[in-house]
């Protein structure tokens, strides 16, 4: 049987019989489109980096008292993170910042060869002429960052005492905040103040059925009484609107901050009296009868050193 012969031709041309046309565009296709489905998970993991515009700011340096210290005042408030390596001190922010570092290197007190900012605003980059140790505090839309010398002994330096006092302020509006949220949230289970009226022969009686001891401020101008309340209360007055006496106009609550406002608005000259111990202990007018008197305001009153002159 007569052999056929195998030429170098015959095997390229039968080893190209085998590879799929247009292989390497197949092959480009699919690495766009891993590329692309790269960039979008990339944008889902970072949206804020990725879309949002920089946060603008500046930057104030100091050298005095041994050390240097950069203080950037943004807009608002980024996390930030400072290392250093090799010289180099990265301030990494979780937002892009548009800070000018130009005139940085030359204030820095020698401690500083070059500054740069990333192009994309991510991080800004300190090239240092000595070895330091670099200390870092937060405080707001501040970050401090301090280098220090590298025989520094003892602590580091601490935040101005204006800054101490600005956060101290905003840690104190932050827990007012937080009281005030919790006082709305027991609102929203709490059933409104019930005030009731009692019509006695020469006056008018109002009854508010508080769930515990509030302090309360009475305020007269004219022919308005403004009741304020040192709780943030509801009140139910469809009682006492239904039906109004001769002598008042309108009743209305207001809530106000962490209390509550109740006004009368009277009609011609009246003359109002308060319960309310232990600030108030006038009943009535005298010679008048007063039968007015919830349980729940004597069960409050009960142990307390005024109950003797409320009952006698």
């Amino acid at each position: 049987m007569a052999g056929k012969s195998i030429t170098l031709k015959a095997l390229r041309a039968h080893a190209d019989a085998r590879v799929p046309p247009r292989l390497g565009l197949r092959v480009i296709a699919v690495a766009v489109a891993l590329q692309l489905l790269l960039t979008a998970a990339l944008l889902l993991l970072f949206p804020a980096v990725a879309g949002a515009a920089p946060v603008g700011g500046e930057v104030a340096v100091s050298a005095g008292g041994g050390y240097v210290r950069l203080v950037f005042n943004l807009s608002e408030e980024v996390e930030a993170n400072v290392r250093l390596a090799s010289g180099i001190v990265v301030i990494a922010f979780a937002k892009p910042v548009d800070v000018s570092v130009e005139r940085l290197a030359q204030n820095a007190g020698g401690y500083v060869a070059a500054a740069r900012i990333d192009p994309d605003g991510a991080a800004i980059r300190l090239a240092l002429t000595r070895k330091v140790t670099v200390n870092s505090m937060a405080a707001g839309e501040k970050l401090f960052v301090d280098l220090l010398p590298e025989d520094w002994a003892g602590l580091p330096p601490g935040l101005p005492q204006d800054v101490v006092d600005e956060l101290a302020r905003r840690a104190r509006e932050a827990d007012k905040k937080t009281r005030q949220q919790q006082q709305l949230a027991k609102l929203q289970v709490q059933p409104p103040v019930r005030v009731r009226m009692g019509a006695q022969p020469t006056f008018t009686r109002y009854v508010f059925e508080l769930p515990k001891l509030v302090a309360i401020a009475n305020d007269r101008v004219d022919n308005n009484l403004t009741l304020t309340f040192d709780a943030p209360l509801r009140f139910d007055l469809g009682d006492v609107q239904a039906v109004l006496p001769p002598t008042v106009s309108a009743i209305e609550a207001t809530p106000a901050g962490e209390g509550a406002t109740v006004r009368f608005a009277f009609i011609g000259k009246v003359d109002v009296r308060i319960l309310h111990p232990p600030a108030d202990l006038t009943l009535g007018p005298d010679g008048s009868a007063d039968a007015v008197l919830t349980f729940r305001n004597f069960h409050n009153w009960v142990g307390d050193p005024f109950m003797d002159k409320v009952l006698s």
